[in-house]
C-alpha cells in the first residue's frame, strides 16, 4: 500500500481560512411533547430554561439561539427546540441547528445528554459564496432559474423580491446549490473548487510517477466515509486512490470531468450515510448529466457513479464492477475557480481523445449549455429578450436592428423564452465541443429599419409596425391620421398629437 500512501499524503487536505458565522446560546430550551414526556424529561435537563408546552405550535422560525415561536396567544425566543411530537414543527428535510426531533428512545437520550452542552457561543463555516451578479435566478422582474432553492434541504435559500436570500445560520454545507448553479454564481469555498482540482492534479501526478495503470477514484466525506476508507485501507485495490472532502456534495461535474482528464478511470462517489437526512437527489442527477456528456463521447457509460453504503465490503465490490474509461492522455491544465470554465477546459480535454469525437451533442432540457431558436417570422426585435439576459449571451445590434447570440454564455435559463411577448423563442438544450465556434457572436434574426413618415428617422423595425398597425387598426382611437401617427418617432408623434388638438 505504499503507492496509496504517498498519494495520499500528496493530497492531504490544506486548511483553508474561511468567514465564520456566530451563534449564542444562553440555554432557553421549548420542549414539545406529551404531559408524560414533558414531566418526565424536563428533571434530566439540568442546566436550561424549560419553556414546556403539549399542543403543536403555531410556527417556528430560526436556528440556535435564536428560534422565534408562535404559540396560540403568544409568541416567544428560545434557544433550543426538542419536538417530540410524532408530526414535527418543522418538517425541512435538514432541520435547523438547535432543533431536534429524534426518532426512538436511544437517539432521545443522547440529544437529552447533549442539550446541556449547547449554552454558550458556538460557529461553523460559512460554507458558501454567492455572486448575485452572475446568478441567473431573475432579471427585471421576470423569473429564470431556482434551482438552488428547490435543491437546499435545509431551506436556506429562498426567493424573495425576485431576488436570492440566503441565510448562513440556516446552511449546513451540504453543497447541493453549488453543484446544479448552472452559472457559477453560487460556489462552495470549503475548499473552493480550484484548490480541490489543484490537489487533485497533484495526487494524479504523484501516482502516474509511480503506476501506469489509470486508477480509480473514490470520492468520500470527512466523516463516516473517512472511516470507512481507513478500515478499508488494506483491501482497497493498489489501483484505487480516495479523494476527502468535508461534503461530496462540494464535488460535481466539474471536478469530475477533471478528474476523468487527468487521467482517472472512473469515479465512485460514496455516501457513507454521515447525513441520514440527505438524500443527495441532485448530486445523483448530476452524475446522470455528467455521464450523459461522456457516452456521447463514447466513454464507457456510468463512468462517474453512486455508492451509497455503510458497509465495507460493498464499497469492494462496488469497485470490482464500476465501469472504467479507456486510458488517454492525463491532462496537465490548472484549476481555476469558475465552473463553466472548468466544464469546458475539461471537455475540450475529453473531446480532443475521445473514441468517437462529435461536434455537437443534444442534451436533456435540464442542461446547463445550449442555443435559443429565433422564429424570425413572429420575432418583432422587440429586446425584451436582450433586457432580461442575466449573463449576456443574448444581444442587439447597437443601432441595428439586430438580435445576436452568444452560445458560450448561455445557461439555458429560460428568462428570454418567458420574457418574449410574441413566443418566438425556444431553447434548444446542447454541447457544441467546438468552443472558438460558441464564443462567436451569432446573428439570430434581422429586420430592416423603419424609417418615421414625418423626419425620415429610423427608429424601429418594419415588423414591429406592421404588427402594431395590423393590432390597432380596429381600436378606436387609432382612426385616420391617428393610426398614421404610429408611424413616427417619438419627437414628431407628440408635434402631431400638438398640431391635431384644437
Amino acid at each position: 500500500m505504499k503507492l496509496l500512501k504517498e498519494v495520499k499524503e500528496v493530497g492531504a487536505i490544506e486548511i483553508m481560512p474561511v468567514e465564520l458565522v456566530e451563534f449564542s446560546s444562553a440555554g432557553r430550551l421549548l420542549l414539545i411533547g406529551s404531559t408524560e414526556q414533558i414531566n418526565t424529561l424536563t428533571p434530566e435537563l439540568t442546566g436550561l430554561q424549560v419553556f414546556a408546552v403539549s399542543q403543536p405550535p403555531v410556527s417556528i422560525e430560526g436556528y440556535l439561539g435564536k428560534f422565534t415561536v408562535e404559540l396560540a396567544g403568544e409568541t416567544i425566543t428560545v434557544d433550543l427546540v426538542l419536538d417530540l411530537l410524532e408530526q414535527t414543527t418543522l418538517t425541512t428535510k435538514v432541520l435547523p441547528l438547535g432543533y431536534f426531533a429524534p426518532s426512538g428512545d436511544e437517539a432521545l437520550a443522547s440529544i437529552v445528554a447533549d442539550l446541556p452542552d449547547l449554552v454558550g457561543d458556538f460557529d461553523k463555516p460559512r460554507y458558501f459564496d454567492y455572486k448575485a451578479s452572475r446568478c441567473a435566478h431573475s432579471n427585471r422582474q421576470v423569473k429564470g432559474c431556482s434551482q438552488c432553492v428547490d435543491a437546499c434541504p435545509a431551506e436556506a435559500i429562498t426567493s424573495k423580491n425576485f431576488s436570492i436570500s440566503i441565510n448562513p445560520s440556516l446552511c449546513q454545507g451540504c453543497g447541493s446549490c453549488a453543484a446544479v448553479c448552472p452559472s457559477g454564481a453560487m460556489t462552495y469555498v470549503l475548499p473552493s473548487l480550484d484548490v480541490s482540482i489543484n490537489r487533485l492534479r497533484m495526487m494524479m501526478k504523484t501516482y502516474f510517477e509511480l503506476e501506469t495503470k489509470p486508477p480509480q477514484l473514490i470520492i468520500h466525506d470527512l466523516e463516516h466515509g473517512q472511516m470507512m476508507i481507513d478500515e478499508l485501507s488494506s483491501q482497497l485495490p493498489e489501483h484505487c486512490i480516495s479523494f476527502s472532502i468535508e461534503e461530496i456534495g462540494a464535488l460535481s461535474m466539474p471536478f469530475w470531468l477533471s478528474a476523468l482528464a487527468y487521467g482517472v478511470s472512473s469515479i465512485t462517489v460514496l455516501d457513507a450515510g454521515s447525513h441520514a437526512d440527505h438524500d443527495w437527489l441532485e448530486l445523483q442527477q448530476e452524475i446522470t448529466k455528467t455521464n450523459q456528456l461522456l457516452t456521447g463521447l463514447s466513454y464507457a457509460d456510468n463512468t462517474v457513479n453512486w455508492c451509497a453504503t455503510d458497509q465495507g465490503e460493498q464499497v469492494i465490490t462496488h469497485l470490482s464492477s464500476a465501469a472504467t474509461m479507456q486510458p488517454i492522455q492525463p491532462a496537465e491544465f490548472g484549476g481555476v475557480d469558475d465552473k463553466r470554465r472548468m466544464i469546458t477546459i475539461a471537455l475540450g480535454h475529453l473531446h480532443k481523445h475521445a473514441p468517437e469525437p462529435i461536434e455537437v451533442l443534444a442534451l436533456s432540457n435540464d442542461a446547463a449549455f445550449g442555443e435559443i431558436k429565433i422564429d424570425t417570422q413572429s420575432c418583432t426585435l422587440c429586446m425584451s429578450c436582450v433586457s432580461v439576459c442575466p449573463v449576456g449571451a443574448v444581444l442587439d445590434g447597437g443601432d441595428k436592428p439586430q438580435l445576436n447570440f452568444i452560445e458560450d454564455l448561455c445557461v439555458q435559463c429560460g428568462m428570454c423564452e418567458t420574457a418574449c411577448p410574441e413566443n418566438s423563442i425556444s431553447l434548444v438544450s446542447q454541447y457544441v465541443f467546438d468552443r472558438e465556434q460558441t464564443r462567436k457572436v451569432k446573428r439570430l434574426h434581422e429586420e430592416p429599419i423603419f424609417h418615421c413618415i414625418s423626419c425620415n428617422k429610423g427608429f424601429a423595425t418594419q415588423k414591429m409596425i406592421d404588427t402594431m398597425i395590423t393590432k390597432l387598426s380596429d381600436h378606436p382611437m387609432f382612426q385616420g391620421d391617428a393610426l398614421d401617427r404610429l408611424k413616427m418617432c417619438e419627437d414628431c408623434r407628440v408635434k402631431a398629437i400638438f398640431k391635431d388638438t384644437p
